[in-house]
């Protein structure tokens, strides 16, 4: 009895998803446009009955990834059996036969599919306790159980939608395993559950709740299949809890698609799938590219430096971006650097070693500045010994030798 009971409602409250689901998309995407609304609900009621793809216009999360949550939850948990409500009742948290009450905990991960439903497994511990000492030692019994629920925002079923409401009753209907540790051993029963949870909203990422749940098992759990609970033994759970939601938990709607429009979109596709390949003529072949040549001959003026110096100044780089070009357009040819120093400063010795560093210097340039290779540079470096210019400070100079 319980289980067709169970059955029915989870199909009733399926049926009135659905519904409330579609009456808040109709009333929300032209409010206050009782006309445009009927046009919509019409639409809307074709595509399903002919079965198209595009049904009737949903909600969508606004992000990949959201309203997922979990949720972690404390409390206390009892028994209600034959031999438990003859004995006790739920209020005595302290009697004879000791305390119908004890502690419990829960976790649950699941996501909300649309503002109306969602998905949830949860995780339960507790402990109860039976004064039939054939089914559960006095002291009490540890229980787990495993469930996958759905979820039904009851707010938003009959209510419009608003992501940032403060309170959201939500009902949850499941199934799964409850694992018992008795007095006669340890036994896993089939349970279905239904529960209460009233959250209260902080912010977009946290909710906290009151929660309580009942599991529904076998009607010899506590070993008494007579009285008022002769068909099922049922443990109940009262907690107190905090859900963190990850990433936004905000739902758009999704638009209304005209299926006419996507049927002929899909019919043009289908014809331009199905015309011919043009055949294209033979390829020409080209003439060949006419060589060109500089009709200019690039001169190459000489660097200069400062006394007793190797830098090359920025006045100068001109020449030496003068003679880079010259290399770029003449793949094949070298060019060689010849460096000097002027006569009336410094001994011999050094104006050697000062022009080997001129000559270094606007290598330098040429290949880390404009990218042209060691092997064609020739570094030559004459000191003193030979003046090419008759001023001797124009003699503080590196020249370009093709």
């Amino acid at each position: 009895m319980v289980k067709n009971l169970f059955l029915t409602a989870v199909l009733l409250l399926s049926a009135l998803s659905i519904n409330a689901q579609n009456k808040l998309a109709v009333e929300t995407q032209y409010p206050g446009d009782e006309k445009a609304q009927k046009e919509f609900q019409v639409a809307s009621d074709k595509q399903f009955k002919d079965k198209t793809s595009a049904v009737r216009t949903t909600w969508v999360a606004d992000r990949p990834g959201s309203n997922w949550f979990v949720s972690l939850k404390v409390g206390l948990s009892g028994l209600w059996s034959e031999d438990n409500i003859n004995l006790v009742t739920p209020w005595d948290w302290v009697s004879d036969h000791h305390g119908f009450w004890h502690p419990s905990a829960g976790l649950a991960v699941g996501k909300w599919y649309s503002p109306v439903w969602g998905l949830r497994f949860d995780v339960d511990y507790g402990t109860v306790e039976s004064f039939n000492e054939k089914a559960i030692s006095n002291g009490g019994a540890r229980f787990y159980a495993g469930t996958g629920n759905f979820l039904l925002n009851l707010k938003n079923l009959f209510l419009p939608y608003n992501p940032e409401g403060f309170f959201n009753p939500v009902l949850n209907i499941g199934t799964g395993l409850l694992n018992v540790d008795r007095k006669k051993g340890n036994v896993n029963n089939v349970a279905e559950k239904i529960g209460l949870q009233l959250n209260f909203r902080l912010n977009d990422a946290w909710d906290l709740f009151i929660d309580g749940q009942s599991w529904f098992l076998p009607k010899n759990f506590d070993n008494n299949e007579f009285g008022t609970f002769k068909n099922t033994d049922v443990v109940t759970t009262g907690t107190i809890g905090a859900t963190y939601h990850f990433n936004y938990r905000h739902f758009i709607k999704a638009p209304f698609y005209d299926q006419d429009a996507i049927d002929a979109l899909n019919q043009e596709i289908n014809d331009l799938r199905n015309r011919p390949i043009p055949v294209c003529p033979p390829v020409v072949e080209c003439p060949p590219a006419k060589v060109v040549t500089p009709s200019a001959k690039i001169e190459l003026d000489p660097v200069f430096f400062s006394i007793n110096c190797a830098i090359v100044r920025d006045n100068q780089l001109i020449n030496v971006a003068k003679a880079a070009e010259y290399l770029l357009s003449h793949a094949d040819a070298k060019l060689e650097l010849a460096s000097y120093a002027d006569k009336n400063t410094g001994t011999a010795q050094y104006n050697l070693q000062l022009s080997k560093k001129r000559s270094d210097s606007v290598a330098k340039v040429l290949i880390e500045k404009f990218g042209i290779v060691k092997d064609r540079l020739i570094l030559k470096y004459y000191g003193d010994t030979v003046q090419p210019f008759a001023d001797n400070d124009a003699n503080r100079v590196t020249i370009f030798v093709k």
